[in-house]
Parts: structure tokens; C-alpha cells; sequence
């Protein structure tokens, strides 16, 4: 995900499916080759674009050391749905994107 990529940039204006369409498909899960693998070894938090912006964004420090501990057991679509869902709430309170 990359700034200069406005496919690929979250912006506060941005609309809900739009949010969702970038978390999806242009964040890097830092996870492992296979799901076995994953699950064994389990996901790179330094280099998760979803985890990264959960840093920022999630208002609960608890929750998110419990998520980058139990990330080996986390599944990348369940990280990328919270990450979705705390950046449309976000966005929303902002006023600046329109539903």
C-alpha cells in the first residue's frame, strides 16, 4: 500500500467498500507460504499492513498486544475485517466520507 497508489492509499474520504476493497486486496499479511505454515509459525506483525494501521488506529492497547500475540492463531481475513471495520468507524466520525 503506498501513497502514491490512490488504488492502494486509504484516505479518510474514502467510502466504506472502498476500504474494504484496499485492505483486502493490497495489504501484506506478513503471513507464511501455506496456512500449515502460518498457523505453525505465524504472521510477521512488523511487515502486516493490516496489523500496522491497527497500531494507529485501535483504540485499545490491550487488544492489540493480545492480537500480535496470538497472531499465529489469527486468520488474515479475520485481522483484515477488524482493520476494516476500526477505519470505516474512524472515517465515518470523521464526517469526510459519505456512506
Amino acid at each position: 500500500m503506498s501513497a502514491s497508489d490512490a488504488n492502494s492509499s486509504i484516505y479518510m474520504t474514502d467510502k466504506p467498500n472502498q476500504i474494504k476493497n484496499k485492505v483486502n486486496r493490497h495489504g501484506f499479511s506478513g503471513g507464511q507460504e501455506t496456512e500449515e505454515e502460518h498457523r505453525r509459525l505465524g504472521g510477521n506483525t512488523e511487515v502486516d499492513v493490516a496489523y500496522q494501521y491497527l497500531t494507529f488506529f485501535l483504540e485499545d492497547d490491550e487488544e492489540l498486544e493480545r492480537l500480535g500475540r496470538v497472531r499465529s492463531l489469527f486468520c488474515n481475513v479475520s485481522l483484515h475485517t477488524l482493520t476494516y471495520h476500526t477505519l470505516t468507524r474512524i472515517s465515518r466520525n470523521t464526517g469526510l466520507a459519505s456512506c
